[in-house]
């Protein structure tokens, strides 16, 4: 039998010494090589040419009596007391062009003219002797092409390339000339690698999106900013309650009496904390709906009909709000106060599959109003219509793309043909009292060719013939592909259809279409431009016309909020305007 080779437990260890030894000797090589700088011959201090070499004559001639060959000879061998060498040369004095002085530098050489290689001085110049000793009188000399007559002072301003050169204030490295561009790479790789970003980046203000570059190439999708909010929205709409809660499966021991069991499941109630500490209720398959005063555990059925029949109830009005809670702002709050405003006594359901039942509990409920949150039990509001259907496909139908949209308009018709009442879309300004309207619809724009009707505002009767057609075409011509055609379109199709047929004076009683200015005074190709302040006074004349006219002929103000959602409205403006006339909460700005 092969007996398994056991690892030595020292194994890794060993691996661990060996790699950091490849590390240190990598950089050590590294480090020797960009230490290294490449040998340059030391200039010698330039000497007129020796007269021997000049001379014809041979060395025995040396000792002739001729005056020329004495002072050549006096020349080679000079006395020591006339040294012309700089004493602030050799002491390593250098002047300060920046504050204009003479100042000592550190560790200098006794001899300046060392640093005549033009790779190491750079930032010691030959120019801070200039002035000192009879032979700098040579190198201040220029010609007449102005450049200098000596050759080092030539050379040596052919080599100033940057201001800083010729104020002597940066030198020039070697290791960053010859690296520079891959260690800007590097950098730049370290920052962006998670394994070597440090967890004090994230505070360093220079990474800051604000301050970066729109034109460079990291500024372009999300920044790291961008996604911490998307995600913290994304765990916002996650922490959204259920639709139907699960059932909890009991394990009931036969040694105890649980007669009593139904009976608290009836009693129960969904009170849940989020994330602030408030209690709120949730929908679920026992509770649709809150009204201070009625039980929680009613039927859908059963809590419209407790609703509507608590107390006085001047008019019936009906909304949809199916996007997050948040998204209800302070514009969709002045229509509900509109509204509420000229019918205080009016009950209000906003059918919603996002918002918490208890939504204007310290609100609207609050201060008296009748307002209820109610969440649609779709088997039961449409039990009896054509579009039945559509409740048992719900799971499937959620999916689609305009789900919302097309969930809003089947809501709308199922509501108004069962109970009766007033339909308002949330954007939405009542701007003079409404409660007279029956079997009514507004042209959404008479200057169109073809005339098409908005379901933004519609009253009808209970179990009215033109609301249940339009359940009717609702089911047979469905397209979840069009985001109008179960809308706006459906219901031009149905009314052209409508009062096509015989009796045709009976079925306008049935169905009142209304001009656009009673619904729309402001169409939408026109809407954006009044949220801005006038900027003259014809401009402002002009504006206050249209108010008038709007508040004399108009029941009611639509801002087309899916194309205004990211305007505010200025003040003064005529949008401004109109909101805030009829509001309750005035102090809150839009």
């Amino acid at each position: 039998m092969l007996r398994s080779r056991r690892r030595s437990p020292y194994a890794a260890y060993l691996c661990a010494v060996i790699s950091a030894l490849l590390l240190l000797l990598s950089v050590s090589l590294l480090y020797s090589r960009l230490s290294l700088t490449h040998p340059h011959s030391s200039h010698l201090r330039r000497t007129p040419p020796s007269p021997s070499l000049l001379s014809d004559s041979t060395p025995d001639d040396l000792s002739s009596d001729d005056p020329i060959d004495e002072l050549d000879f006096d020349d080679q061998n000079p006395d020591p007391s006339l040294d012309t060498t700089d004493p602030l040369s050799s002491a390593g004095y250098f002047y300060d062009p920046l504050s204009a002085s003479l100042r000592r530098s550190f560790k200098t050489p006794r001899n300046i003219h060392q640093f005549s290689d033009p790779q190491t001085h750079n930032h010691i110049l030959h120019f801070a002797t200039v002035g000192y000793g009879r032979d700098d009188r040579a190198k201040a000399a220029f010609g007449s092409d102005d450049l200098p007559v000596d050759d080092d002072v030539r050379r040596l301003a052919a080599q100033v390339t940057a201001i800083e050169d010729a104020l002597l204030i940066r030198s020039t490295s070697p290791l960053r000339k010859g690296w520079g561009d891959w260690f800007e790479k590097k950098s730049v790789f370290l920052r962006k690698d998670r394994m070597f970003r440090s967890n004090f980046e994230v505070l360093n203000p220079n990474n800051n999106p604000l301050l970066q570059d729109p034109d460079g190439v990291g500024a372009s999708g999300f920044t790291r900013g961008d996604r911490i909010v998307q995600k913290l929205w994304l765990n916002e709409f996650k922490k959204a309650p259920p639709l139907t809660s699960k059932k909890v499966l009991l394990s009931i021991n036969n040694n105890k009496n649980y007669n009593n069991v139904d009976s608290l499941k009836s009693d129960r109630r969904e009170l849940r904390t989020n994330r602030f500490g408030r209690d709120h209720v949730y929908a679920d398959d026992k509770t649709w709906g809150y009204y201070p005063g009625l039980p929680l555990n009613l039927s859908f059925t059963k809590f419209m009909e407790a609703f509507f029949g608590k107390g006085k109830c001047s008019m019936r009005v009906f909304m949809v709000w199916n996007s997050p809670p948040w998204m209800y702002s302070v514009r969709h709050q002045r229509g509900l106060e509109s509204l509420l405003f000229h019918h205080p006594e009016a009950c209000v359901v906003i059918f919603s599959e996002t918002m918490e039942l208890d939504f204007f509990k310290d609100t609207f409920v609050k201060d008296g109003y009748k307002v209820t949150i109610v969440m649609p039990n779709l088997d039961e509001l449409l039990k009896g219509t054509p579009a039945h259907i559509f409740s048992s496909v719900w799971f499937e139908w959620r999916k689609t793309k305009f789900y919302a949209t097309h969930y809003s308009e089947l809501i709308r018709l199922v509501a108004l043909y069962r109970y009766g009442g007033i339909y308002l879309d949330s954007d939405i300004i009542v701007l003079k009292p409404i409660y007279f309207l029956n079997n009514s619809l507004g042209m959404e724009d008479d200057l169109e060719a073809e005339k098409a009707l908005n379901g933004a505002v519609m009253a009808f009767e209970k179990h009215s013939l033109f609301m249940k057609e339009c359940l009717e075409e609702f089911y047979r011509t469905y397209d979840d592909t069009s985001l109008r055609g179960n809308g706006a379109d459906l219901l031009t199709r149905v009314a052209k259809q409508f009062l096509g047929k015989e009796n045709k004076s009976v079925k306008q009683l049935e169905l009142k279409v209304e001009p656009s200015y009673i619904f729309f005074p402001i169409s939408l190709q026109d809407i954006t431009r009044f949220f801005s302040a006038p900027e003259t006074e014809t401009q402002k004349a002009w504006q206050d016309a249209l108010l008038e006219s709007i508040l004399h002929k108009s029941l009611t103000f639509h801002f087309w909020n899916h194309l205004t959602y990211a305007l505010i409205p200025e003040p003064n403006s005529l949008v401004n305007r109109l909101m805030n006339r009829a509001c309750l909460r005035c102090s809150e700005l839009l």
